[in-house]
C-alpha cells in the first residue's frame, strides 16, 4: 500500500486507542506546571487609600481576593473567596460576597459580620452604607445596612434595586397578586413611588434630573413601554398616551435642559426574505440586513411634564443623535457612502433645526464628539481637527497634526487634547490653540477625562474633563517602551510614577488624587502592587509569585535589525530558563506584526485559559527552547512577501548568535499570524517545524468572501485593512496571486501542524481544510487539527489544553527529536 505522510484530526481529544492514559498523564503534568504561578488583578482601594484589595487568578481558580493594609506593606492581612466585586463601605470596611452569603468586615478589628443568602449587593457612595439583596429563603429581601450592621431600611420581594446618584435606592419589587411595585429607600424612609400590572424590566436615571425613565413588559409581549415618573409630583406619564404606536423598545436620553427627553424608538424590526429566491444586487450596500434583522427607528422629543411629543425628522433612512439641546440634532445614513472598502465608512452628518425643520451639511467624518450642551462639536479628517459652531454653521481648522482625543470642559467653551509630543487647550470661542507641555517624542494620553459612547455604532463619544482638578496623564516613548505617569496640577507636573520598562496597568486612584495604586511587571519580575503618593514616592504592597525564583534569572536580548526597505525592526529573543552559555538550543519564532512593545509582560504558565491560541511561552522555555517574537510591517511587494521579509533579516541579526541551532528553527503563527506562516512555509528554508492556526491559506478567496465577525464583505481587509495591499484584486491580480499561500503549497519542504475551530467566524475553517488539501496532494507532510465545537480561539479547557499539549509535542519532536509521541508518528504510517 501506498505510505502518504498525512494525517487528518477532528476531534478536539486525544482519543487514540492505547494512549487514553498517556496523554491524559501528559494533560495533569501540564496542568500541575501551570497552577504553579498565577497572574493578579487590582480589584479596589479604600477612599482614603490605605486598604487594598488584588485578585489571585489561577488558570483554574480565579475567586481568591486577598487585602492588604498599606500601613503595614508587602503582608497580606487577610484573604477571602469572593464571587463578584468587593466593595468598601466607608474607610475602614470590606463587603465581599461568596456563594452562600456576605461578609462585612472590620479591616481594624479584624472582626466580621456575616449575611446569610444575599445574591447581590453594593455600596452609597457618601454615606458608608451598602446594600443586600437577598434570595429567595430570605424573601427577596433588599435591605439598606451601616458598617456596623444595622439594617435602616428593607423592602421584600425584590427583582432588582438600582443606586441613584443621591443614594437613593430604587428597588423593584414583584408582589403576590402579580404587580410590580417600584420603591425608594432613602434617609427620608420607604416610599412607593409606582406600581403596575405590567413587568417593571428596568430603570433610566439621569444625575440631575427630576424624573426616571421606567421600562414595563406586558404579558405575553416582548416590547417595552416607557413611563417617565415626575419624582417631585409623583405624576406618571405613560408615552402610549401620547405617542399610541405599537413599539419595541424606547432609548432615553435626557436634554441638559432638564425634564425633557430625546427618545431613540424602536418601532419594528426589517422583516427577513422568507421568498423562494433571495436576490442580491451589485448595487447593494446594506448587505448585513441579509443576515441580521434591522431595527426601524423613529426620533421624537418628548415633554412629559406638558404632554407634547415633537418627531425629529421624517427621513426614514437618516438616523438621529442628541447634541444635547432641544433644537438641533445630527443627521446621518449609515448606509450611504457605504463602499465595504474601509473597515468602516465615511458618515455625512447634517444638522437637523427641529425649530425650522431644515438640514444644513455639516462634514463628511467617521468619528464626532459634541460639546456638552451640543454648541460646538469637535471632529477629525485627512489628519486635520475640525471645530463646528452649530448655531452658525461656521467650521475652523485647528492647525495641528498632533491632536488626538478632546476632552470638553462642563461648559463646553474649551476642549483639552492629548496627542503626540505633548498635549494642548484649545478656547473654542477664541479660535486658539495653546500647547500646555511640550514633550517630543512621546504619545501623551489624558487619563482621568469622561468618555462616553451612544449605542449607534458609530465612532460618536461624549468626552470631559474637570479643568478645576488635576489631569492624570501617561507619557509614552515608543522608541524605547518606556512611560511614566504625570499628575498636572496648577500648572506644574509632579511624577508620581518614574520613567519605567515595566509594564504598568490597572492604575487607579482617590477622589483627591491623593492615592494611587498600580500593577508593575516586567519578564523577569512577576507582577507586584504598588502605592504611590504625590511628594513621597512608591512602596510596593505586595510581591506576587514569590516562589518563582526561576524567572528572576531569565535572559532577554532585544535584537535590531531593518527589513529590504531599511525600516528598523526590533526582535525580542527569549533564551531558556536553564540558559547556559555553552550550549546550542532550539529556537520557536512567533509572527504576528509588530511585537517587541510586549517585552515587559510576565510570562505566566497558561494552558487552558480561555481565548487561547494554545502558543505557551513560559513552557517552551522551561522545556529548553529559545523564543524570539520578530517584528513584522508591510511594504509595496505585499503581505506575504514582506512578512517573509522581515523574518529573514531577523533571523539574518542571530546568525552570529552560537547558542541558537540554527537546524532546530521552528515558526507559528495564529489568525494573521497563521497566514503568514503559511506563506513563510511556503517560500523558505530555515525552518524545521511549522504550526499556523487559524490563518488563510487562499487570500483570492478571502478576498472575495463574506466575513460574519465583521458582518461585511471581506475585501476592505485586503485592500486598506490588516494586510495592507493597498490595491484591489482587479488592479493589480498578480499582487494577490505572489503572496497566495495556496498557490505555492508544493514548495513546503519542513512538517507544517494546521488548527482551527470549526466555528470560526473571522477566518473561515475551509481556509484550513483546503491548504490541508493543497499539502495532501503535494505529499508533503503535514496534521490537520479541527475542533468542532470552537471558534477562531480555544475557549472550552478541554480545547485550550489539548492544543496546548499538541504545539509543546510538535516542537519536541521535530525540533528536539522525542519520539514515540503517537499521533505525530502516523504523519509517516501507511494509510
Amino acid at each position: 500500500m501506498m505510505r502518504t505522510p498525512f494525517i487528518l484530526l477532528s476531534l478536539c481529544l486525544l482519543t487514540f486507542s492505547g494512549t487514553e492514559l498517556k496523554a491524559q498523564n501528559k494533560w495533569e503534568e501540564l496542568q500541575r506546571l501551570v497552577d504553579r504561578h498565577y497572574n493578579m488583578r487590582f480589584s479596589k482601594m479604600s477612599e482614603n487609600g490605605r486598604w487594598s484589595v488584588v485578585s489571585k487568578l489561577y488558570e483554574r481558580n480565579r475567586d481568591t481576593i486577598l487585602i492588604f493594609d498599606s500601613h503595614h506593606p508587602e503582608k497580606e492581612i487577610g484573604q477571602r473567596v469572593s464571587i463578584g466585586e468587593p466593595f468598601f463601605p466607608g474607610n475602614n470596611h470590606l463587603l465581599t460576597r461568596n456563594r452562600q452569603s456576605a461578609e462585612l468586615w472590620n479591616l481594624k478589628r479584624q472582626t466580621g459580620i456575616y449575611f446569610e443568602h444575599v445574591k447581590n449587593m453594593n455600596i452609597l457612595k457618601d454615606e458608608g452604607l451598602f446594600v443586600l439583596h437577598y434570595n429567595e429563603e430570605a424573601d427577596n429581601r433588599v435591605g439598606v445596612y451601616d458598617t456596623s450592621g444595622r439594617l435602616l431600611q428593607s423592602v421584600d420581594h425584590a427583582t432588582k434595586f438600582m443606586i441613584a446618584e443621591n443614594d437613593c435606592v430604587y428597588v423593584i419589587t414583584k408582589e403576590e397578586e402579580g404587580d410590580y411595585h417600584l420603591v425608594r429607600l432613602s434617609d427620608k424612609g420607604k416610599e412607593q413611588l409606582y406600581n403596575s400590572p405590567c413587568e417593571i424590566k428596568l430603570l433610566d436615571i439621569y444625575p440631575g434630573q427630576q424624573g426616571i425613565m421606567i421600562h414595563e413588559q406586558e404579558r405575553e409581549s416582548t416590547a417595552l413601554n416607557a413611563t417617565y415618573l415626575d419624582l417631585k409630583t409623583k405624576i406618571a406619564y405613560p408615552l402610549q398616551e401620547v405617542l399610541p404606536i405599537n413599539l419595541q423598545r424606547v432609548f432615553p436620553e435626557a436634554i441638559a435642559e432638564g425634564g425633557n427627553y430625546f427618545l431613540r424608538i424602536v418601532v419594528d424590526y426589517e422583516k427577513q426574505d422568507t421568498s423562494l429566491v433571495d436576490i442580491w444586487y451589485g448595487n447593494d450596500y446594506q448587505l448585513e440586513k441579509k443576515f441580521y434583522p434591522h431595527p426601524v427607528y423613529a426620533y421624537y422629543l418628548w415633554r412629559p411634564a406638558t404632554k407634547q411629543i415633537t418627531r425629529i425628522g421624517t427621513d426614514q433612512s437618516a438616523e438621529k443623535v442628541s447634541l444635547g439641546n432641544e433644537r438641533y440634532f445630527l443627521s446621518f445614513d449609515r448606509f450611504l457612502l457605504q463602499d465595504y472598502i474601509t473597515a468602516s465608512p465615511r458618515l455625512k452628518f447634517d444638522i437637523y433645526d427641529l425649530q425650522e425643520n431644515t438640514y444644513s451639511l455639516m462634514d463628511t467624518t467617521r468619528a464626532l464628539y459634541p460639546s456638552p450642551g451640543g454648541e460646538y462639536v469637535l471632529y477629525p479628517k485627512d489628519n486635520n481637527w475640525y471645530a463646528y459652531h452649530v448655531t452658525t454653521g461656521t467650521k475652523k481648522n485647528i492647525v495641528s497634526d498632533k491632536l488626538r482625543n478632546p476632552y470638553f470642559t462642563p461648559d463646553g467653551k474649551k476642549a483639552f487634547f492629548d496627542g503626540d509630543d505633548g498635549w494642548w487647550v484649545y478656547n473654542l470661542e477664541e479660535d486658539n490653540l495653546s500647547k500646555l507641555d511640550d514633550f517630543e517624542g512621546y504619545k501623551v494620553t489624558i487619563l482621568n477625562g469622561t468618555s462616553k459612547g451612544i449605542n449607534t455604532g458609530i465612532g460618536f463619544r461624549h468626552q470631559t474633563i474637570d479643568p478645576e482638578k488635576p489631569v492624570l496623564l501617561n507619557l509614552y516613548d515608543p522608541g524605547e517602551n518606556k512611560s511614566t505617569y504625570l499628575l498636572y496640577e496648577n500648572g506644574r507636573n509632579e511624577m508620581l510614577v518614574p520613567f519605567t520598562d515595566m509594564n504598568i496597568r490597572e492604575l487607579k486612584y482617590d477622589g483627591d488624587y491623593k492615592h494611587f495604586y498600580y500593577i508593575e511587571e516586567n519578564y523577569n519580575c512577576p507582577p507586584r502592587l504598588v502605592h504611590s503618593a504625590p511628594g513621597k514616592g512608591k512602596n510596593i504592597v505586595f510581591q506576587s509569585n514569590q516562589t518563582d525564583k526561576a524567572v528572576l534569572s531569565l535572559k532577554q536580548e532585544t535584537v535590531s535589525y531593518a527589513n529590504s526597505d531599511g525600516i528598523p525592526l526590533k526582535g525580542i529573543l527569549y533564551y531558556p530558563l536553564n540558559y547556559n552559555p555553552s550550549g546550542k538550543y532550539p529556537m520557536v519564532v512567533k509572527i504576528y506584526q509588530i511585537q517587541s512593545h510586549k517585552h515587559n509582560r510576565y510570562p505566566l504558565s497558561e494552558s487552558s485559559t480561555p481565548n487561547s491560541d494554545g502558543f505557551n511561552l513560559r513552557l517552551l522555555l522551561e522545556k529548553g527552547y529559545c523564543v524570539y517574537f520578530p517584528d513584522i510591517v508591510f511594504g509595496e511587494k505585499g503581505t506575504g512577501l514582506s512578512a517573509l521579509d522581515c523574518v529573514h533579516h531577523s533571523l539574518d541579526a542571530l546568525e552570529s548568535n552560537q547558542s541558537i541551532d540554527k537546524d532546530r528553527i521552528g515558526l507559528y503563527g495564529h489568525s494573521h499570524g497563521g497566514y503568514e506562516t503559511n506563506f513563510i512555509a511556503t517560500h523558505s528554508d530555515r525552518f524545521a517545524a511549522y504550526i499556523a492556526g487559524a490563518g488563510n491559506s487562499d487570500i483570492v478567496r478571502s478576498y472575495f468572501s463574506y466575513n460574519y465577525n465583521f458582518a461585511r464583505p471581506f475585501y476592505w481587509q485586503f485592500e486598506t485593512g490588516q494586510y495592507r495591499m493597498k490595491k484591489s484584486f482587479s488592479e493589480d491580480k498578480e499582487l494577490y496571486f505572489q503572496n497566495n499561500p495556496i498557490h505555492y503549497a508544493d514548495r513546503v519542504n519542513a512538517p507544517i501542524l494546521l488548527w482551527t475551530g470549526k466555528k470560526d467566524q473571522n477566518i473561515y475553517w475551509e481556509q484550513t481544510m483546503e491548504f490541508y488539501i493543497g499539502l495532501k496532494r503535494n505529499k508533503k507532510k503535514a496534521v490537520a487539527l479541527f475542533y468542532p465545537d470552537e471558534g477562531h480561539t480555544m475557549y472550552s479547557q478541554e480545547a485550550c489544553n489539548d492544543i496546548s499539549l499538541r504545539i509543546l509535542e510538535w516542537y519536541d519532536y521535530f525540533l528536539k527529536g522525542e519520539k514515540k509521541i503517537d499521533w505525530i508518528e502516523k504523519i509517516d504510517s501507511p494509510d
